[in-house]
């Protein structure tokens, strides 16, 4: 890649350990409760987190419902009837499991804020699941982000290359048009392999360096 890209008009972010970070700094490794649904789960209160039967009954309802397999209204239904709690308990304990331990990368949306007055188009690409997404991509995003691409909606989910043409399409920019931001290897390769220009999100310092370098100051 060139130390300089004069083409790019859009950035695309991931949002679970970009935008979103573990509240626990200790636990910002590659695999936290943002990447991890095992991790999320030892973190849940209310539950008995060391039934394995119910943990792996309820992983198959998260991969569903990232996969737009189920609707929110199923993911809970669903449950609620293994762990054999009401529904709005079920609601509750995993929405508070998620918003005690995460924080919002508050400088990298001002950063992103100031891209986009800039006018570089902003998009997210994300996997999230029913009982994330309202709280990981809360509705103030969606007048800071252009398009977004978000698994349990749009029924794509990384690394497929199907999720890439997809937000690609939505922003109507063409691979070497954007960069991709994301913390986690995998993903990037794929992109890469699209010609799409990628970033590997370590903290908002190196990212800023990085971004730099590919001429977007």
């Amino acid at each position: 890649m060139t130390n300089e890209i004069n083409n790019i008009k859009g950035i695309v972010w991931d949002i679970g350990g970009v935008i979103y970070l573990a509240k626990d700094k200790s636990k910002r490794v590659s695999k936290n409760l943002l990447s991890s649904y095992k991790e999320f789960w030892i973190l849940l209160k209310g539950i008995n987190i060391h039934n394995e039967e119910l943990f792996e009954k309820s992983k198959e309802i998260y991969f569903k419902s990232t996969k737009g397999e189920i609707s929110k209204e199923e993911t809970l239904n669903s449950l609620s009837e293994i762990l054999n709690l009401p529904v709005n308990k079920v609601e509750k304990i995993f929405y508070e499991g998620i918003k005690r331990n995460v924080i919002e990368n508050k400088t990298l949306i001002k950063f992103i804020l100031k891209l986009k007055a800039k006018n570089y188009k902003q998009g997210v690409l994300s996997i999230q699941w029913f009982m994330t997404k309202d709280i990981l991509i809360p509705k103030k995003y969606y007048s800071i982000f252009e398009e977004m691409v978000v698994s349990c909606i749009d029924k794509v989910r990384k690394p497929s290359p199907e999720s890439f043409r997809l937000i690609l399409k939505k922003m109507n920019l063409s691979p070497e048009q954007i960069i991709f931001v994301d913390d986690k290897q995998e993903n990037l390769d794929v992109a890469n392999d699209l010609g799409i220009n990628t970033i590997l999100f370590v903290n908002n310092k190196e990212l800023k360096k990085e971004f730099a370098k590919m001429g977007v100051k």
